[in-house]
């Protein structure tokens, strides 16, 4: 089976390394280089590892470094640092924290027979049907100069291009994006930071701060504000995010601006928070499937954006594997839709409400109330 991926991110790579592993001739198309990209931690709960497991890719993934600690504990703080509460990490609770970079270096390594164009912006030209295979508008990533080309033939397309889907819109499935009222700024520190052995998240007001120690004893930290949509640090008059943050929470405890001050000014990271306006109902159109955030943007705050576009990817190996896309016939084009129409009865619904009650989170968390 020929298939194309469009987006070279965590979903996208994992995808492509499960499928090539089930015999698929898999190709990457990636707009962005194959340099990493600016990155910070990212939480996974067991559901990820079960959906490295069905992808081929689990004894890899176990591998990859990733915190807390043993013997790290739970906490939860007031903003001058008073514990509200304390407990001990279930033992084998499950919940990994990694550099986002590692995570993407193992993927990449597991794509050995996987083909990429770095630097290629694709898009859908034509979604295909039973009887025609999709195609594909190609533009850069080292084809033949002049423009965009056409690249047709695949069998099967899976669009990993994220919140802001470009493939979501052209298929017509796109809701739009809602903002959630508050930005996240995000870093990990250049050095070992000490924590006092916890992991957690402080709530104050509209305000959140979270932290996580790494494998290697850096620490993985995010901030979480109410403000208007588009805010900067420019546009308040700050030299840099990491001013932005300082300042939003200044007055905090000593291990706040401790993790803020270790983290390079160039790897703090903002991104206003998003997610879909509603939950889509079916993941594909044709022969194109989304996955990811493509499928189910969501608020971060449940930590199962990725974890939930691993299933997607695990969902989508496993069907592909009972098709038959080596056949010329239109029995291969009915398996392929076919496939298709499973994968969606199989994920939105479950995606969908993990969406919701991610938002539900995010709402709980930034309700007005009294600062402490």
């Amino acid at each position: 089976m020929r298939i194309a991926i469009i987006g070279a991110g965590l979903v996208g790579l994992a995808t492509a390394a499960g499928l090539a592993r089930r015999g698929a001739q898999v190709e990457v198309f990636e707009r962005a280089g194959q340099e990493p990209p600016a990155g910070a931690g990212i939480s996974l709960f067991p559901n990820s590892r079960k959906a490295m497991r069905r992808l081929g890719l689990g004894d890899g993934f176990d591998r990859v470094p990733h915190g807390p600690p043993s013997g790290t504990r739970t906490a939860m703080r007031r903003r001058d640092g008073r514990i509200r509460f304390s407990a001990p990490a279930p033992r084998d609770h499950g919940v990994r924290m990694f550099h986002r970079n590692d995570l993407r270096e193992f993927l990449l390594e597991s794509c050995d027979d996987v083909t990429f164009h770095w630097g290629a912006t694709a898009s859908v030209a034509d979604d295909g049907d039973r009887l025609r295979r999709a195609c594909l508008t190609v533009d850069g990533g080292g084809g033949a100069p002049g423009g965009p080309r056409t690249v047709g033939g695949w069998d099967l397309v899976i669009a990993a291009d994220g919140l802001r889907s470009r493939t979501r819109t052209v298929l017509g499935l796109d809701p739009g994006l809602r903002y959630a009222g508050y930005t996240a700024w995000r870093g990990v520190t250049a050095d070992p930071v000490d924590t006092g052995g916890t992991a957690g998240e402080d709530w104050a007001g509209e305000h959140r701060f979270g932290t996580v120690p790494l494998a290697d004893g850096r620490v993985y930290w995010f901030a979480v504000a109410s403000h208007p949509a588009g805010e900067t640090a420019v546009s308040r008059g700050l030299a840099s995010e990491k001013d932005a943050v300082r300042r939003e929470f200044a007055g905090w405890y000593e291990t706040v601006g401790a993790l803020i001050d270790a983290t390079p000014d160039d790897a703090v990271l903002r991104h206003d928070i998003h997610d879909l306006a509603r939950p889509l109902r079916v993941f594909h159109r044709g022969r194109v499937a989304l996955a990811g955030d493509a499928a189910h943007a969501m608020t971060p705050d449940l930590g199962q954006g990725a974890g939930a576009g691993f299933e997607d990817a695990a969902a989508l190996c496993g069907l592909v594997s009972g098709a038959g896309g080596d056949r010329e016939d239109h029995r291969e084009g009915q398996d392929v839709v076919a496939l298709l129409e499973r994968y969606s009865a199989q994920r939105a619904r479950s995606a969908g409400r993990i969406l919701l009650a991610s938002r539900f989170m995010g709402k709980v968390a930034h309700r007005r109330r009294r600062t402490r």
